[in-house]
């Protein structure tokens, strides 16, 4: 980033704060008048013509105003913004929101989801937790037909995980024996410790003379072997973007469309936050894994018992209030991370 003197970014901050506004280019006079009353237009002008020198802002044609450019918004982020707590009244109306659901920790994700998106007034995306990292409740084994077993798989938070096992021909009444089983030997334990202490189990003595222990062992490691690793994902407030004037350009539309179809691509981006502390702010070239870098991401993970589970963000057009949205994804993520905490 290029050295700025204080003046270089005030006049920057003002710009910054008008362009959010706005959406417009913006000139010396606004600033002159608006933010900065001790600067003349012709100081803000040579100022600004030096910013754009840097690559900070840029003039799209001759007679406009400048925009800040990712650069220019790279460096208020990291040098120049003065960064608030969450206001009370948007505190008091999450907590009002939360209390009011199921506490069923899907109808919470939903729920935070929701007022992300409206908050911010920008989509919000959320990636789910991992669902090896609840608490486990029980299991139980469906025989569909001779070489079909459903598993279910149910955790204490209430989330539920089906999977398939083919090839086993196993009467429901032995299956019935398989999940008393291990509902009764693996209780108390998370979904991951489960899987810890099957794999050792499997080669205890135990298990090399007990036919119905090795199989309910077996069928048990078969099923938590299928869970899935990829999360599944959340996205809110998809037509809240798609209707901000930045999008006014077909072409820059239809990129935000398929943006939000290519999850794959969403999840690898939220997942390299997760091994960030705090709030990660992802623009310009970091946005064009997923072809929109004229847009930005505000993001964080949260965490069950200090350990990362899921990531949560806000994605909308770069000249976003990052004044905002930053706290308001902290403060959204903390909520979460408190909420996991038993389950």
């Amino acid at each position: 980033m290029p050295e700025l003197t204080q003046r270089d970014k005030s006049i920057l901050n003002a710009i910054i704060r008008e362009y959010v506004e706005t959406g417009e280019p913006v000139g010396s006079r606004i600033i002159a008048r608006k933010y900065l009353y001790t600067l003349s237009s012709a100081t803000i002008r040579n100022i600004m013509a030096d910013l754009e020198e840097m690559g900070l802002l840029y003039q799209p044609h001759v007679s406009a105003g400048r925009i800040p450019t990712p650069e220019g918004f790279r460096c208020y982020l990291n040098d120049i913004m003065e960064l608030k707590s969450l206001p009370r009244g948007e505190k008091t109306m999450i907590s009002r929101q939360m209390s009011h659901g199921t506490g069923d920790i899907m109808d919470t994700l939903l729920n935070a989801s929701v007022l992300l998106s409206k908050i911010s007034q920008n989509a919000s995306i959320i990636i789910l937790p991992r669902f090896d990292t609840f608490f486990f409740k029980r299991i139980e084994f469906v025989r569909l037909d001779e070489g079909r077993i459903m598993v279910v798989l149910v955790s204490r938070a209430a989330m539920v995980y089906n999977h398939i096992v083919h090839g086993e021909d196993i009467p429901q009444g032995k299956l019935d024996q398989f999940a008393n089983y291990l509902n009764e030997a693996y209780a108390d334990l998370t979904i991951h410790e489960m899987r810890d202490r099957l794999l050792k189990e499997m080669s205890s003595e135990k298990a090399k003379v007990d036919t119905l222990i090795k199989q309910a062992l077996d069928l048990g490691m078969t099923a938590l072997k299928a869970v899935e690793e990829v999360p599944e994902m959340v996205i809110q407030g998809k037509d809240t973007v798609f209707n901000k004037p930045d999008l006014a350009d077909l072409g820059k539309l239809r990129d935000v469309v398929n943006a939000f179809e290519d999850k794959g691509r969403i999840v690898r981006i939220l997942n390299r936050v997760l091994e960030v502390p705090g709030v990660s702010v992802l623009l310009g070239e970091e946005m064009k894994n997923i072809g929109i870098d004229n847009f930005s991401m505000v993001a964080t993970g949260y965490h069950k018992k200090n350990i990362p589970v899921g990531s949560l963000g806000v994605i909308g057009p770069i000249r976003m209030d990052y004044t905002r949205v930053i706290p308001l994804v902290g403060y959204m993520a903390r909520f979460l991370s408190d909420f996991l905490e038993d389950m």
